[in-house]
Order: C-alpha cells, then structure tokens, then sequence
C-alpha cells in the first residue's frame, strides 16, 4: 500500500505538564474502531495483545481477522479460512474465537454444503497468522445452530453455548450450552437452556450471547429483536444467575441500544483488560449509510452498579466518542487506500464471491490479473469502510468486460467496464441485466476508471484515458445513478473489480485507489 494519507482523529491531548489536572482533557478514539461491514464481531486477549474476527457472509476469505494493542488501532492479519471447508456452502457467521494453553479455536456458523441447515464448526491453530485447520461439524441441534460462545467457570471447566430452535416450527428459541471436552473439539455431557422461557423466561428470540462471572454471579448478555436489514431495532440485554444452570433473573431494560447516529447495536463479545476492566466489542449501523456499509464494529467500556450488581453503560446507547483505554494512545484513520500492484502484499485480503465465479488472481509486472476459473461475471475487491469515497483504477482493455463497481451478488451488481472499444456502465438487479450507457472508445492502451459514492447508495461514473481529465457518464440526462437496490437483507456490497467473460480470459488492472471523505 503506498502514498497512504493518515489522519488523526480523537487527538484531544493532555495539556502541558503545568497544567491542572483537573483542567486536563482526556483524549477521546471515535467509533467505529473496526470500519465496514464486520457483524457478529468476537474478541479475546492473549498477553497483551488482542485479537478480533468478524462474519464474512458469502464472501471468501472466510472470517477476516485483526490484532491490536490499545483496542482502537486494528491491523488486519488475515482470516481464519482462505477457503471455506469442504463440508461448507454458504452463510459464514458468527466467529468465537477461544484461546486455550498456546492454541487458538474458532467456533463458526455456516451452512452444511448437503442439507442447507446451519451448524457450528470448530478450527484451531498455533499460529493465528498462518490461517485455521478446519475439524469440522461441533454442534448440530435440529433446524439451526448458530451463534457460539465459550466460557471457562472458575472450576476450570469449559462451556459452548448457542442459540437453538430458530426455525424450528412451533418451538421459541432458546440459547442452550454443554460443557466441552479437554480438547475442545467435541461436546461432554447433555446440555442445558439458559433461557428456558418454560421456567420464567420471557422471550421473544434471543442470540448472539456471551458470559461473564462477577462477585458470585454469571451474567449473560445477549442481543434481541431484528438485527440485519433498516427496519432493525437490535439492542442488548442481560440476565444474571448465581448458578450457570438455573434461576435466571432478566433485567427488564435494554443496557445498550441504538441512538441517532449509530444504530441497531448488538451482537458482541466482552474483553477483560489486564487491569480488570471489561471493554465490550459489537456491531451496529451508521444512521446515514445503514447496510449500504454494512454494520461496523464498534467498542464501549461496561462498567459495574456496586449497588444493584447489574453492569451498564455510560450512556445506555452506542458511543459516538468516547475515552481510549489507555493512556499515550491516539487513534489513526486512513482515508487513502491505494495499491500499484507492486507487491502482492494485500492480494490475500481481496474478497470473492462463494456462490459466483472464482477469480484465480496474482500480482505480476506492476498488475493485478483476475482469470475467473469459467464463464460469467466474477467479483474480486474489498469492504468500503464509509458510504462517502471515491474508486480509480487503471484497467488494460481485453476481450470480455474489465471493469470496477459495486457488488452484492453474481444477480445484484452496478458496473462501469470497458469491453474491447467500448465503454460500458451497466447493472443486473434481480438477476436481469440492464445496459444503462455506452460510449465507443478509440482503442486506448489503457483506461482509466471512476465512480464517486454518497451514503453508499449513490454513484457517478466517469472515465478519462490518463487520469486526470474525467469525462462524466451520463444516464438519461443524468449523472447520478440510483444503487439502492444493491443492499441485501444482512449482506452489505462489496467494492472492486467486475469482470465479465468466457472462462480463462485474463482481466489485467494497473492500480486502484479508495479514498474516503471524512468531514
């Protein structure tokens, strides 16, 4: 990555060493800490050091990864699944990542590639940086299991929770748990319901939970009410027991929620820090770019009442700012993503489509070559971490379209290529595609291309042939196009290169560049 631009932001700095303390003010991070779509995130500590992953949808590689050091400053390192395991179809959600005597597990969601229904599977490694090595199915329970969490009681024994009964007809959900075997890979013993709504609970449907033990209690956060699409109305919630198995109390109120610029919060995973403070890491939606974006994940501190025992936050609703964890650290935005292609360096974090056609991809001579493995369109790209940014790439005509664009699905995609001499802006919404402008080229080495994004949803094209000059591409009179229909239910788009061709055709493109509007 070159020519990055680094802002800084949250840099509220102490003042001088004269200065009163109590007129000091404390340098604040904003929120979100890990940008674009990354539901369902978990988190853990080992050392000093933490780690965090995320649900990729239907986008490979399979669960992204990070590493931090101060919990706001987050550099990815990879993901648990280059490629998904064979048992496997679709819908990757949901991570727990567990570490346990100098290996690191992940319990993840998909979908049996046989039968379609959601299971949870199990992963571990030495190395996180070296990828997972996958053993398969841990827990199948009827119609759906999702959603896994492990915990460690004070006895020493391990527990795997998750959420049961989804879609089972007739039968209300419930989060059930198991203790696990010493190596983790299997359950011991029968399992049991923390929210047994025949013994008091009261629903409806919960999931997305975690556990913590504190002054003699287990609390159990969990988040309820729709999550994934802007008609959601998430937030947490929490129950307390003094025994893991029974005699569950419900706090009647949500203890985080939705405000007015972040909103639908849940579905998080607490971390301790090493002086005993909890740091909780979820997900939620930017009001303005909504699932366009996708829901981003997020970080508040969770604080304990010494006299009722319930734990809170600050404000009961997503940070927008709020203080960094620990003292000497400074938040740090990029708002230049670009990539010449001189390295291969990011090639490993380009995501494709598990239900479209697989680009085979490499960096060579200063280029990006997508050869998609057969005929159609393929997707190869990245998470746009804000709904305001521009994209430009430098793309070398070939036969079949070569192009860059915004893209949901191999049936939900907005696309600007050039196909041989012509330049070509065109979409496939519900599957039919549609040739909305085209303009024939005078047979240019190379072509450069542009889109500008507002809120995620709305694009202007253009083209230039040396980068500089941009010509507008126009739209019956217009230049703004209208993508709103590429946010899927839960699946926010991706953006990047769009191809379209016969199988093996080779796709070359020179550079590209994100730049992100902070304002």
């Amino acid at each position: 990555m070159k020519h990055i631009i680094t802002l800084i932001v949250g840099a509220l700095f102490f003042t001088a060493c004269t200065t009163p303390q109590k007129d000091r003010k404390q340098v604040a991070y904003q929120n979100p800490v890990i940008k674009g779509d990354f539901p369902d995130p978990t988190i853990i500590r080992v050392g000093d050091v933490y780690y965090a992953a995320g649900t990729s949808n239907d986008f490979v590689p399979n669960y992204p990864l990070y590493e931090s050091k101060d919990l706001i400053n987050w550099t990815r390192i990879g993901a648990v699944f280059s490629e998904p395991p064979a048992w496997s179809s679709e819908d990757f959600w949901a991570p727990e990542l567990y570490y346990k005597n100098g290996t690191f597990f992940v319990y993840y969601t998909t979908k049996r590639k046989d039968t379609g229904i959601a299971c949870i599977g199990v992963a571990s490694t030495k190395n996180i940086y070296e990828g997972f090595t996958d053993h398969g199915i841990i827990i199948e329970w009827g119609d759906e299991a999702i959603d896994a969490f492990v915990f460690q009681d004070e006895d020493g024994k391990f527990y795997i929770t998750w959420k049961a009964y989804g879609l089972t007809e007739g039968r209300e959900i419930e989060i059930l748990a198991s203790e696990l075997s010493e190596d983790g890979l299997s359950l011991k013993g029968g399992h049991f319901s923390l929210t047994d709504q025949s013994k008091g609970w009261k629903g409806p449907g919960h999931e997305g939970q975690c556990l913590v033990k504190h002054n003699g209690y287990y609390y159990l956060l969990y988040s309820a009410g729709g999550c994934c699409d802007n008609r959601c109305d998430y937030h947490v919630m929490v129950a307390r027991s003094r025994n893991l198995r029974e005699g569950w109390e419900q706090n009647p109120e949500p203890i985080l929620q939705g405000g007015e610029t972040w909103r639908c919060t849940g579905h998080g995973t607490l971390v301790n820090t090493p002086d005993g403070r909890y740091f909780y890491m979820y997900h939620s939606y930017n009001a303005t770019d909504f699932e366009f974006i996708g829901r981003q994940g997020m970080l508040d501190e969770m604080f304990w009442n010494e006299e009722t025992g319930w734990p809170y936050f600050k404000n009961g609703t997503a940070s927008v700012s709020a203080p960094v964890p620990f003292e000497n650290t400074v938040q740090r935005i990029d708002s230049v993503f670009a990539d010449d292609f001189s390295t291969n360096k990011f090639l490993s974090f380009l995501e494709w489509d598990i239900i479209g056609v697989k680009p085979d991809a490499k960096v060579a001579d200063g280029e990006l070559i997508i050869t998609p493995q057969q005929s159609g369109i393929s997707f190869l790209g990245l998470r746009p971490e804000k709904g305001n940014y521009e994209l430009v790439s430098e793309i070398i005509p070939a036969e079949g379209r070569t192009g860059i664009g915004i893209y949901s699905n191999m049936n939900c995609f907005l696309s600007l290529a050039v196909d041989q001499n012509d330049l070509v802006l065109y979409q496939a919404k519900n599957g039919e595609e549609q040739i909305l402008s085209e303009v024939t080229l005078n047979k240019p080495a190379s072509v450069f291309l542009k889109y500008e994004a507002v809120s995620g949803r709305y694009f202007q094209f253009f083209w230039s042939e040396n980068g500089e000059d941009w010509i507008p591409v126009q739209v019956d009179q217009q230049q703004q196009v209208d993508g709103t229909f590429l946010a899927q239910w839960g699946f926010s788009p991706r953006v990047g290169f769009i191809t379209q061709g016969g199988g093996k055709n080779a796709f070359h493109f020179s550079s590209v560049t994100i730049k992100y509007h902070y304002n």
